[in-house]
């Protein structure tokens, strides 16, 4: 097998698996581990995939939203860790702006029952997992899309607009170095840009490592709007030195 045949299957693997390791691509093709590792160097150099932390995403394009609950299912365990230490941040008496997202809701179930603090969100599952805090949490009203289980809306951004954030707690569907953070939804990037727009503090993202590279149709912000990336430790150091050199604080849980 020549260089680049190799590398073609390298892109049918990651195309079909979603993410590879590179001990499996070793394995699957009959080369060094130190030779697939060159492969992945080449090919997310001419923009194909994204590198992690022993293996590799594909560099997507997601130009559609999936069911809120296919995406809650998937990678819990990565889910779990990113929301627990959001929740961590949030100091008592703050008010915190919440995303929409599977990873953003799940950090009301990590928020310390005793704390005392404001979280104003667009995302219904997030409210869902409020019973038995004494955490204040505001739903801003709007247009309900159950894909997303969260609303949106004119009505959404006005009612966001009536509030002060110290922080930001947002989760994103697209996370590039050059394009930002992206979601394949106008009306729910709309309110987010609105929860951005009055966050006096700190703008936190929660992206695992299989948002790396992806790029969908709606810019939210970019990298140069966020403060801190929670992620997981599938993000690769090569990335993680990148993001650090724009100048984002990288958390790895």
């Amino acid at each position: 097998m020549i260089p680049a045949e190799r590398r073609a299957r390298i892109v049918e693997l990651v195309r079909e698996r979603r993410a590879v390791r590179v001990s499996a691509l070793s394995e699957d093709l009959g080369f060094s581990g130190m030779t697939i590792r060159r492969d992945l160097e080449r090919l997310e150099a001419e923009g194909v995939l994204v590198r992690t932390h022993g293996g590799a995403v594909l560099r997507r394009h997601v130009s559609e939203e999936t069911f809120y609950v296919e995406r809650e299912a998937a990678r819990t365990e990565e889910k779990r860790r990113i929301a627990q230490a959001a929740a961590a941040l949030i100091q008592p008496g703050e008010t915190v702006f919440l995303s929409s997202g599977t990873t953003a809701a799940q950090v009301i179930q990590h928020v310390d029952p005793s704390l005392e603090a404001r979280i104003i969100t667009h995302n219904v599952g997030a409210v869902q997992e409020a019973r038995g805090l004494r955490v204040e949490v505001v739903l801003v009203g709007g247009l309900y899309r159950p894909r997303s289980n969260a609303v949106s809306g004119p009505l959404a951004i006005e009612q966001v607009s009536r509030f002060h954030g110290a922080k930001m707690l947002l989760g994103v569907d697209g996370f590039d170095l050059d394009e930002g953070l992206t979601t394949p939804t106008i009306s729910m990037a709309g309110v987010e840009r609105a929860m951005i727009q009055q966050t006096r503090g700190e703008v936190v993202a929660l992206a695992d490592a299989t948002k790396m590279g992806v790029i969908a149709d709606v810019v939210i912000c970019g990298l140069h709007q966020v403060d801190t990336v929670l992620m997981d430790d599938g993000v690769g150091p090569r990335l993680r030195d990148e993001l650090e050199r724009s100048g984002l604080k990288c958390i790895v849980v």
